[in-house]
């Protein structure tokens, strides 16, 4: 009896030892994916080597690897202005820092001609990122050579904002978003191969209806993405199971980015690198936590396979912008 009791033991101790060895072995491959930000505003070197110290505390306390930020907000503007800096952030960051031209105001159209869309591509530019906001001068006419011309280059529309979120302080008639959201789908129609990724999971992410209209987007639009950014704390307004659900299911669409700015200028590179293991958390865990990388609000984590964190962190990033798979590639990485 007494060796009955004692095998039975050890038949336990060994699975509860296997648990532990196969949770420890799951969070390693977690911490062993790279992270690329895709939806961050740098634009200086000085913020730059604030985000590398902001790296640098997320790798001491948590062992994760943010390799890559995808700048919105280089100082690039049309008449070559700005090649000097490109020159200095390759010098200084290897390909870290990539750097989009942006546009705010394209209701007369947009201000970076054809032919500096192929100069700029050639110097490395990602993509080209354009804030729209409550508007519909996305649909203008005049903007339209440009879409043409990005579809024939395969220049991403790098985080295009499309309205501002409804039911919203910034936005609360219904009038307005839908009017900017029919204007941008009338775009995509008449450019079915612009390749895009729209910024704040294109604002449809505030409850679980308008979460069913964003995968009508997505099965509309094949070369339609999206980005994660500043939207973790709204992980609360929709069903946990119907958000997960739908982040496995277009996990390929679906990219990892925060809205960063300027949070980390003032030295709190911990504080900041918190705000990005809180977005970490809700990705990777099924734990309650407070907030993501803006608010405070708490929300239940997805518990996302590895396979769908692979794509959201940096394959589906890799897939659809320049250079990234190069970079990742020399920082000793498989993009496969």
């Amino acid at each position: 009896m007494f060796k009955s009791v004692s095998k039975h033991l050890l038949l336990a101790l060994c699975l509860v030892l296997s648990l532990v060895f196969s949770t420890a072995h799951a969070q390693d491959d977690f911490t062993a994916i790279p992270r690329i930000d895709a939806h961050a505003h740098v634009g200086s070197l000085k913020r730059m080597a604030a985000y590398m110290e902001v790296r640098k505390a997320l790798k001491e306390k948590h062992n994760v690897k943010l390799e890559i930020w995808i700048d919105l907000s280089s100082p690039l503007k049309p008449g070559g202005e700005g090649v000097d800096f490109l020159k200095s952030v390759e010098e200084k960051f290897s390909g870290r820092f990539l750097p989009c031209i942006s546009d705010y105001r394209i209701a007369d159209g947009l201000r970076f001609s054809l032919e500096e869309l192929v100069e700029w591509k050639n110097r490395g530019v990602v993509g080209y990122k354009i804030w729209v906001g409550v508007s519909t001068a996305v649909n203008h006419p005049a903007n339209d050579p440009v879409f043409t011309k990005m579809e024939q280059l395969g220049f991403v529309g790098a985080s295009v904002h499309i309205s501002q979120p409804y039911p919203t302080s910034w936005c609360e008639d219904p009038v307005k978003f839908w009017a900017a959201q029919n204007a941008w789908q009338k775009v995509l129609d008449r450019h079915p191969n612009l390749v895009v990724v729209n910024a704040h999971m294109l604002d449809f992410f505030n409850s679980d209806e308008q979460l069913d209209y964003l995968m009508y987007m997505l099965e509309t639009y094949p070369n339609l993405n999206v980005d994660l950014a500043a939207r973790f704390q709204q992980f609360h307004r929709m069903d946990t199971d119907k958000l997960r659900n739908f982040v496995i299911k277009y996990s390929n669409r679906i990219i990892f980015g925060t809205d960063i700015s300027k949070q980390p200028e003032d030295g709190n590179y911990k504080q900041v690198a918190e705000q990005y293991n809180r977005c970490f958390q809700l990705l990777e865990t099924d734990k309650i936590t407070k907030g993501g990388f803006f608010g405070e609000t708490e929300a239940k984590g997805l518990a996302l396979p590895k396979d769908v964190l692979e794509k959201i962190y940096y394959k589906n990033a890799a897939r659809i912008y320049p250079r990234v798979a190069d970079v990742l590639k020399k920082l000793g990485y498989s993009t496969e």
